[in-house]
């Protein structure tokens, strides 16, 4: 039997509620940015700094509004208003004593964040399909849950796999043999439930009242499902922190603040504020508390921490930025739940009979600011500083946002001076210098500069990155060594650290250290030619020749497996150095088959007339041949080779 669809639908309107609330507008804000990404990426990062203190701050600030707003509230949530809250201050304090635990609160922030989006999503789902007057179905329900569900497995897949991943995250590096299957099966898990889900709710409501739950799994397929396979395809590279910053982040908050905004309006208008629902309600107001909420969570944080701590004012900010939002995940997680009959009377329009007996509509002493003590009450002395309050935290975003913007962005040498003087413990500052110093040669200037910075936090990847290049140009071979070797042990995960450090191990005649270096560069990047290639080489230098020619041959399928060798010089030489090997140690069936590699080699030499090199895999050729019994296929291959020599010799 189908139902009735509700009279009112919507919660503000179908355009807004499907591009806000629904997230239709996800696959062109998504595909704008990742255009501007590629050219104007630090405007793009800048103008997102800037929509976080009008959307992403105030959505945390939503949720605690909804906890704390009433005397019953804040008892209900106690666990989470209460015990949690004291928990999370506590792992700031301690991540700032224990360098050691960032990593792990970043991982842990990084991977329950798609999860939040999904049950976000799931439940926004839930509310639209039963505000179109769908009666409650377990089995569509169950149905749709497994298809969200399913779309979060394909993206941790992809998030915990062998991929090269940031040196503050710690990946699982799951290997692609068993994420690849399981990520393709999660995808036709989500399509084939998604779609047994709608067909089941169709039996109630016609397609037009099922459109935004259908825009919503949409918009799971853009957010997780299709992104991970095109990770996994070679198509796209994501960042581990792809949901917590940019357009993403930003949709999911404004997905939060359309309808949080929704239930602080119906609240206003229950019985005992307004006669009719939102009468009483100021969105100006309510936005305005949020935002100056949301800087009160973010901001002041992180400045204390780098100014009275000393802390690097970058890794204070992410730690309170993780925290926020764990504590944010496990209350969110708490409070919105349609099971709730006060929830789901404001979001579904319910009017039970049965009143939630920790509602406390209509006692004014429950009321935020008589339950919170004397800052939130009616004294003027109270509003006075209120409005003190919210001026400095205002004043602090101005500051925070200029500090950001001339720390990202070129600037003069007089800008950085006085963002550095606000902020002693910003490393942005310092390391911009060093930018500008790396690109006008001035090597000296630079490694001071970052010197400086890795004795502030030496944990502060971009600096000991850009550090370990400039002493590899410098040439101080020793100092470029000790860098690497404590990076190494630091960022185990970390590829350019492995590779770089084989490279100065290389270029200091270490070529033990070298291999094992190069070893991991190969373990963590499968695909990589160059530390391959590199690898191979350091193992030939050493004298592990059947080791060596292994990695030659790995190097050498893997090249050309691809439609054109990426670096051809370096496979032509390759070519011949395993060739070399091969003579010198390999059985007759071994060369046999290096035989066809090197005539193919020799010809794309010719062919692109790289004479030379043509030369030396010709004369290789014959060696090779000479080894086989084969003395005039050998001297056919050296005539040739004299030529490609006088073809080489012109002008």
């Amino acid at each position: 039997m189908r139902a009735e669809p509700s009279p009112r639908p919507w919660l503000f309107s179908p355009a807004v509620d499907l591009l806000v609330g629904c997230g239709a507008w996800s696959l062109p804000l998504l595909g704008l940015t990742f255009w501007l990404q590629r050219t104007h990426g630090a405007g793009l990062a800048m103008g997102f700094y800037l929509l976080a203190l009008f959307c992403n701050q105030p959505h945390y600030m939503a949720t605690l509004h909804r906890a704390y707003r009433t005397a019953g509230d804040f008892r209900k949530y106690r666990f989470f208003t209460v015990y949690v809250t004291a928990l999370c201050l506590l792992t700031a304090v301690v991540a700032h004593l224990a360098p050691g635990l960032f990593p792990w609160l970043i991982t842990f922030y990084l991977t329950w964040s798609p999860w939040h989006y999904t049950g976000q999503n799931f439940g926004i789902a839930q509310m639209m399909v039963r505000r179109a007057g769908a009666p409650p179905d377990p089995t569509a329900r169950h149905l749709l849950y497994t298809s969200y569900v399913a779309s979060f497995a394909v993206w941790v897949l992809m998030l915990h796999s062998t991929q090269v991943g940031d040196d503050n995250f710690l990946s699982l590096r799951l290997p692609e043999r068993f994420t690849a299957p399981l990520q393709i099966l999660g995808g036709l898990v989500f399509a084939a439930t998604a779609g047994a889900a709608f067909l089941r709710l169709r039996r109630y409501l016609p397609w037009r009242a099922l459109a935004p739950a259908l825009t919503l799994s949409l918009t799971q397929l853009v957010w997780f499902v299709a992104p991970a396979l095109l990770v996994h395809l070679g198509a796209l590279t994501l960042p581990s922190s792809y949901f917590s910053a940019g357009a993403l982040a930003f949709m999911h908050c404004a997905q939060y603040l359309w309808i949080t905004a929704y239930f602080a309006r119906q609240e206003e208008g229950r019985p005992g504020t307004s006669p009719a629902a939102g009468a009483g309600f100021s969105f100006g107001r309510y936005y305005l508390g949020l935002i100056v909420g949301g800087i009160a969570l973010f901001i002041p944080g992180p400045w204390l921490a780098s100014r009275v701590l000393g802390h690097d004012f970058v890794e204070s900010f992410l730690i309170f930025t993780a925290l926020v939002n764990l504590h944010h995940f496990i209350l969110d997680g708490a409070i919105w739940k349609l099971r709730d009959g006060r929830i789901a009377r404001l979001l579904l329009g319910r009017n039970s009979p049965v009143d939630d007996p920790h509602a406390e509509f209509h006692n004014p002493d429950s009321k935020f600011q008589n339950h919170l003590g004397w800052l939130f009450g009616p004294a003027p002395a109270a509003r006075i500083l209120r409005r003190a309050l919210g001026v400095a935290l205002l004043a602090l975003a101005v500051l925070d946002q200029w500090q950001y913007y001339s720390t990202t962005r070129s600037a003069d040498a007089a800008t950085l001076a006085a963002a550095e003087t606000v902020n002693p413990h910003d490393p942005r500052p310092a390391f911009r210098r060093a930018q500008f110093a790396v690109a006008a040669n001035d090597l000296a200037t630079a490694r001071h500069e970052l010197e400086r910075l890795v004795e502030l936090n030496p944990r502060n990847v971009p600096a000991l990155h850009l550090l370990g290049e400039v002493l590899l140009r410098a040439g101080d071979l020793p100092a470029a060594r000790a860098l690497y070797d404590r990076m190494f042990a630091l960022f185990p995960a970390d590829f350019a650290t492995a590779l770089n450090r084989g490279i100065a191990a290389a270029r200091a005649g270490d070529p033990a250290r070298a291999v094992t270096s190069f070893e991991r560069a190969v373990q963590l990047a499968p695909d990589d030619l160059f530390a391959r290639l590199a690898l191979a080489n350091q193992l030939s230098a050493q004298g592990a020749v059947p080791a060596a020619i292994d990695a030659f041959e790995e190097y050498l399928t893997r090249a050309e497996a691809e439609s054109q060798p990426p670096d051809l010089s370096a496979y032509l030489t390759a070519c011949a150095d395993q060739a070399g090997l091969l003579l010198a140690s390999a059985p007759a069936d071994r060369l046999r088959l290096a035989e066809p590699r090197l005539q193919r080699a020799a010809d794309l030499a010719a062919t692109r007339h790289l004479f030379a090199e043509a030369e030396g895999l010709l004369n290789r050729l014959a060696d090779v041949q000479d080894r086989l019994g084969r003395p005039a296929d050998a001297a056919r291959n050296r005539t040739l080779a004299t030529q490609a020599k006088s073809f080489g010799s012109k002008p």
